[in-house]
């Protein structure tokens, strides 16, 4: 990425923002920015905007020079369709040495001449005897691309991500596992497990993208149960192959109007206490929180979330 000296200086020259952070998440067809602040000693959702794909570093910077985001540390994401994620074996190296190892394997695996940009995340537990890793790869021509654009607009950039990741972001880290069941308009629908903040199971499930225009009655025709048969495996998986305690709490978010309905039906067949994903933040009139993008506010929570890990962890030591 280049930048060019006269963006880098005016960027190093901006005075510190008072506003908490910024939450990007970049679609096929759209992008999302998402701003918090700190209020009353709270974390509230600012502004949020979404526009198209296209030109969407202009809208961008009008978006930050209009709510006064400069300098504003900034996390960004891409959606489930723009990344690859490949689970592989752990390669017998120190961890130091697990990136530069792993680059081969991506390379053989993804079987393309894109150049990719690819990070991991660590399996806490052993499947089949192994240690396993999961790979996240992006395209480094969309990484450099959308690194340019949020640092001309004016922000701060400190990490880039991917939806699953953004996904663990949304609720505070428990040693309690957690299914997240995640859909943005028209995506596929992302299931997770989480527990101690770090994700343990991700899944995409197709067959999922049009339920936002299925009635009460055609999605008690089949659909959920299709969702909660997929539910129940991945809580198997969980529970067998990964050897953790039972799931005992779903909260979910998905594209429709019917999500009280929806849960409904899967807590009549799943062990588990099924709710509403609401992520703890208010929201300034007049957003509404069940019209948000979990994906850009799962970036724009992520400072907290890793204060809220590394004070977790320091005392469980």
């Amino acid at each position: 990425m280049r930048i060019g000296w006269r963006a880098y200086l005016k960027q190093k020259l901006r005075s510190s923002s008072q506003f908490f952070s910024v939450g990007i998440a970049i679609g096929a067809e759209t992008v999302t920015f998402c701003a918090l602040r700190q209020k009353d000693a709270e974390l509230e959702v600012y502004a949020e905007d979404t526009v198209a794909f296209a030109d969407w570093g202009r809208h961008f910077a009008s978006w930050v020079e209009q709510h006064g985001l400069s300098n504003t540390p900034a996390y960004l994401a891409f959606s489930l369709e723009l990344y690859r994620q490949v689970q592989v074996d752990r390669p017998p190296v120190e961890d130091h040495e697990v990136h530069a190892a792993l680059s081969f394997s991506v390379e053989e695996i993804l079987g393309s001449d894109t150049q990719w940009v690819f990070d991991y995340t660590d399996l806490d537990v052993h499947v089949a005897g192994n240690k396993k890793l999961n790979i996240f790869a992006i395209p480094q021509e969309a990484v450099a691309a959308a690194s340019e654009k949020a640092v001309r607009a004016g922000v701060n950039l400190v990490q880039i991500s991917v939806a699953e990741l953004a996904t663990c972001e949304l609720m505070p880290a428990t040693a309690e596992p957690l299914m997240l069941i995640v859909q943005e308009t028209g995506e596929e629908v992302s299931l997770n497990i989480v527990k101690n903040g770090h994700l343990y199971v991700s899944r995409r499930l197709k067959g999922f993208e049009n339920l936002g225009s299925f009635s009460e009655q055609e999605l008690q025709m089949g659909l959920v149960d299709s969702l909660s048969v997929q539910v129940q495996r991945s809580m198997d998986y969980f529970e067998s192959q990964l050897r953790q305690p039972p799931v005992r709490k779903i909260q979910l978010r998905l594209d429709t109007p019917h999500t009280a309905l929806v849960a409904q039906q899967i807590n009549q067949v799943i062990p588990a206490e099924v709710i509403a994903l609401e992520p703890d933040v208010q929201v300034n009139a007049p957003l509404s929180k069940l019209r948000l993008n979990f994906t850009a506010l799962g970036m724009a929570l992520a400072p907290a979330r890793h204060a809220e890990r590394a004070s977790y962890e320091g005392k469980a030591a």
